[in-house]
Order: C-alpha cells, then sequence, then structure tokens
C-alpha cells in the first residue's frame, strides 16, 4: 500500500499532527487521568461515531496503555491513546482532532490530548510505513466499529521500546506495568510466529532498525524479561536466548515448542 501525496497535502498533514500532539509529556508536569477499560472504549466509540457521521473509515494503530487495557486486559487503566498510520490523509488527521475533541467536551476525565500520536516521532521516518503495513498484516483488532478501527501496534516494535525504557533509554523512566507489559508483547509474537523463544541477536537487530540504542542496561532488562516470563508461565527456559541454540533443533520440535508456547500464552 502506497501513497503519493501532494505538497499542499504533506504541508497539512504535518500540521495536523501536530495539533494531535498532547502539550505535555506525560510524567513530566501533571499526570494525565487514569482511563479505565470503560471509558476508553466509550471515547473511542464517540470519535468512530463523528467519523461515520462524515461518511469515512479510518484505521489507526495504538501503541502502549490503550493495547494491555482494551485488549490484553492485563492492565485496569491507562492515560491516553497513543497511535500512529503513516497511511492517514490530512482529511482523516482532522477527522480524528475533531472527533477526540467532540469525545472530550462529552466527558471530562478525558483531557484535550487524551488521544494523540506523539508515538510517531519515536518511530524513525524510514520505519513508519513499514511498521504500518505489519500491523495492518498482524490485524490484531483492539476495537472496531464504522468509522473507525483500532489496531495494535506489532507485538515486537512495542516490546524493543518497554525495553529501551526499562533500560533507561526513553524520554520518561520505567514504570512499574512496563516489564509485564514486555513480557506480553513478546510473549503474542511468538505465539502468532509459532515460535517458543528469541535469539538474543534478533532482538538487538529489532533494537538497531528501530534506532534504540543497546547498552549493557539492556542486557539486564533481558534477564528480568526471561525471569518474569518463566514465573508467570512456571516453565524452565529462557524466552530470549542469549546464544541461538533452537535454530539447531529439528524443526518439528520447534513447532511443538510454538504450539506449547501458544496453549500457555492463551490459557
Amino acid at each position: 500500500m502506497g501513497q503519493s501525496w501532494s505538497r499542499w497535502k504533506h504541508r497539512r498533514s504535518a500540521d495536523t499532527l501536530r495539533d494531535l500532539v498532547p502539550s505535555k509529556t506525560p510524567g513530566n508536569d501533571t499526570m494525565l487521568p487514569k482511563l479505565d477499560r470503560k471509558t476508553l472504549l466509550s471515547a473511542i466509540e464517540s470519535v468512530a461515531s463523528y467519523i461515520d457521521k462524515h461518511n469515512s473509515n479510518i484505521i489507526v494503530i495504538a501503541v502502549g496503555g490503550a493495547v494491555n487495557t482494551i485488549h490484553l486486559k492485563s492492565r485496569k487503566a491507562t492515560h491516553d491513546v497513543d497511535f500512529y498510520n503513516e497511511y492517514l490523509s490530512a482529511t482523516d488527521y482532522e477527522l480524528l482532532l475533531k472527533g477526540a475533541q467532540k469525545a472530550a467536551k462529552h466527558n471530562k476525565l478525558l483531557e484535550a490530548d487524551w488521544f494523540n500520536n506523539r508515538t510517531v516521532f519515536f518511530i524513525p521516518q524510514d520505519q513508519r510505513q513499514s511498521l504500518s503495513q505489519e500491523a495492518y498484516n498482524q490485524n490484531e483488532v483492539i476495537f472496531q466499529q464504522p468509522g473507525l478501527t483500532v489496531l495494535a501496534a506489532p507485538w515486537y516494535y512495542s516490546f524493543c521500546c518497554k525495553v529501551d525504557r526499562l533500560a533507561g533509554g526513553g524520554i520518561t523512566k520505567g514504570r512499574s506495568y512496563d516489564l509485564n507489559d514486555a513480557v506480553d508483547y513478546l510473549a503474542r509474537y511468538l505465539h502468532n510466529i509459532q515460535e517458543a523463544t528469541v535469539p538474543l541477536a534478533t532482538v538487538k537487530d529489532w533494537f538497531q532498525r528501530f534506532s534504540l540504542r543497546w547498552t549493557p542496561n539492556s542486557d539486564g532488562v533481558i534477564d528480568q524479561v526471561n525471569q518474569a516470563y518463566r514465573e508467570r508461565y512456571s516453565v524452565g527456559y529462557n524466552l530470549i536466548f542469549k546464544y541461538d541454540i533452537m535454530r539447531y533443533l529439528p524443526s518439528r520440535v520447534r513447532r511443538v515448542y510454538g504450539q506449547y508456547l501458544g496453549h500457555v500464552v492463551k490459557g
């Protein structure tokens, strides 16, 4: 799926994108309010209804807390809805902005920037289209209603973001839920590709692709992820292997591990 926008559309899209970026970063100054699953769904439904009334249908790709709160149900609440999608047009952005503003007028829990695409600025420009297409291919739908579909970002990308923040690479400090999120994301990714483990070298390749810096702290976070995974699922192996011994096993054995992982993750 490609695009050939005019210069005017690029300029209008950039202007509207700035409108959808919050004026302050969560974690600095005042924290955004806690938005539980019911509040989030009601707010997103309002945005969808607004877009539908304007005879349009838009897809956005969510990153972070909204995915956990709505789809994985691993958190009770989040601060906002972060999204991206390189395929959106200027008109799409304007509809999203106005729909989000309308929802905020009807719910005092929602700040003006509750629905934003701040996250796009942390995605390397040359990766935005591929990460958008990968989310389409992954097709993990967290919300769908006439007017609006919300997909989860590629699990392995979300995993890398969590590891990076836990290692001190983000603009905000790691949070209490980040480790559990990292385990959730990587387990979902491996379930989808029917593998039980991933080599550390592969994770480092992901970091390089997304322009994230690997440090000694990152190695420590990987150890935490492995330990958290073993404790949660009561397994005796590490999710992330420092040495890719799995590739030397017969494909049949690897598939059995992958099927077992799927059983554990899905419960």
